[in-house]
Parts: C-alpha cells; structure tokens; sequence
C-alpha cells in the first residue's frame, strides 16, 4: 500500500470527514489483506489481490468520495452474502453501499463485506460468462 502522507495528499482538496471515511475503510482493508494493492485514482481508492487478477477478479472493493458521501463499491457484489441487504445496486455483478457519517457507519458490517469480499475467488465468473 501507499504511505499515509501519499494517500492525504492524493485527498486533500476534498472534504476531511469524507477523507476520514475513505482512511478508516482503507484501514480495514488494511487489516483484512495486508499485501493488497492499492490504487489511488482523483476521487478515490481501488484494493485488489493481485494474486488473484486485476480490480474485478482479484478485486476487494473500490472507495469513491462523492459530494455528500463515500461510496464503497464491490466488483463482484453480487456474489456477497449481504444478511442486513447494505448493498444497492443493479448492474449485473457490481454492488455499493453510501457512508455519509463516520459515526453512522455499520462498521462491523463494512469490515464483514470487505473480509467476504477479499475472499471471494475471481473464477466464480468463469461459471456465469460462458
């Protein structure tokens, strides 16, 4: 992963508390995969496992800050076991949730979505785009 000082850097023009929100996921993404790769894009973050493939098969979520809100976004979503039905979304695999408040988060929920995620074999797909 990038430094700290790179990624506050990449954001800094945004608002602090999206920030906040967009460095806490980025934490637990952080303690789910610790070799993750991350990309850092003009309005936010892209975790994957480049052992398993790219951003969709090895994906582990994309973090996008938005106007009033970040938006936690799964490649492979669909795919996820969703118990509290968090995720939106009616693209064919893909799946998000909105965070607009860091005290507001269901971040024991978020961590569960990202550790699933994370885990998730990138082959699935194979069964579905044949």
């Amino acid at each position: 992963m990038n430094s700290l000082s790179v990624v506050e850097s990449a954001f800094r023009f945004h608002r602090q508390d999206l920030v906040d929100l967009v460095l806490e996921i980025r934490n637990i993404v952080a303690r789910v995969n610790p070799s993750a790769t991350e990309r850092i894009g003009s309005s936010g973050l892209t975790f994957f496992d480049a052992d398993k493939g790219g951003t969709i098969t090895g994906g582990i979520c994309f973090v996008d800050i938005q106007e009033n809100h970040v938006r936690l976004r799964f490649g492979l979503g669909a795919f996820l076991d969703d118990p509290k039905s968090l995720l939106s979304g009616d693209q064919l695999y893909m799946r998000y949730m909105d965070i607009s408040s860091f005290d507001d988060a269901p971040w024991t929920d978020i961590e569960a979505l990202i550790q699933a995620s994370a885990n998730l074999d990138g082959s699935i797909l194979n069964k579905f785009n044949r």
